[in-house]
This record gives C-alpha cells, structure tokens and sequence, in this order.
C-alpha cells in the first residue's frame, strides 16, 4: 500500500468515526428527552394523586364533625399542620395535617421522587398570598423533584369550605 492509499484510508476511517459520534450524540439525547418527559409526566401524576387524596380530606378540624359559620373559629394560623397523635400520614384527617408532609415515592424505572407539601390559608380575592388569620380558603402546593429533571414539578390547588 503507498502513501495515497493509507492516507485516503486513514481519512475514510476519520470520517466513519465522526459518523459514529455523531449517530450515538443523537440517540443519547434522545433519550435523555425522552426520559425527562417520562419523569415529568410520572411526577405531575404523582402530584395531581397528592391533591386528589388532600382534597377528600374535611376542610378543617372544626369541620369534621359540625359547621362552622366564622373563619376565626377554624384552626389557628400557627396550629396548622398534623393534629396530636397523627404520626402517620394514612391517619390525617383535614386539609391542614398535611402542612410540612414529606415523603418519597420510588418507581422502579424513573428512580426516587421527593414529594413535599404545603399548605395556608388565603384570602379569595388574592389566592397567591398566605393570610396571616384563617379564611375559609386553604391553598395547597405540592412539589415533586426527580434526579432526571432539573425543575421542579409545581401543582397547587384552593380548597374552600
């Protein structure tokens, strides 16, 4: 072989490389968008179930078993959160028990997802600003991180009594 054949087969194999890298480039990102969709479509299912399960939950304590006619007699601001004796989750009864709830959910596939929850009162005019005294509208904010997506899924409903 002379000199113009191994160079002419030296490019060839550069350029068959290049080819290569650049095929596998594409399929790797690829899958990582697809993964990423999967985990964000995993984690808004996971939040929406969050907010389902809150959501049959009494609106308050003071509501379980009566009626209550004037916000100032709903649980305090500062007492929001699980009531004594709810060390378990599976025992939360109201909307406000899940103030500070953490927990993990793990799906084989997509890994360990973070899910935290928080919950306050609001006023009905303006449902974006927590209220310093009880009315008769709680917002709950979920959110659920994931190790494959860099944001944070956010999903937040108002319940109102």
């Amino acid at each position: 072989m002379n000199t113009g054949q191994t160079l002419l087969v030296t490019v060839g194999l550069l350029l068959f490389t290049i080819f290569i890298l650049t095929v596998y480039r594409t399929t790797s990102s690829r899958f990582a968008f697809a993964i990423a969709n999967e985990t964000i479509i995993s984690g808004t299912a996971i939040a929406q179930s969050m907010i389902d399960e809150i959501s049959q939950k009494a609106f308050d304590e003071k509501t379980i078993s009566g009626t209550v006619s004037n916000p100032d007699s709903l649980t305090p601001v500062k007492f929001l959160g699980p009531d004594a004796g709810e060390t378990d989750y599976t025992k939360y009864d109201d909307v406000d028990d899940y103030k500070g709830f953490k927990k993990d959910e793990n799906l084989t596939r997509l890994g360990n997802f973070k899910v935290w929850v928080n919950v306050y009162y609001v006023s009905s005019t303006n449902p974006d600003i927590e209220s310093l005294s009880p009315t008769f509208y709680k917002r709950v904010n979920v959110f659920v991180s994931n190790n494959f997506v860099t944001d944070t899924i956010k999903m937040y409903r108002i319940i109102s009594y």
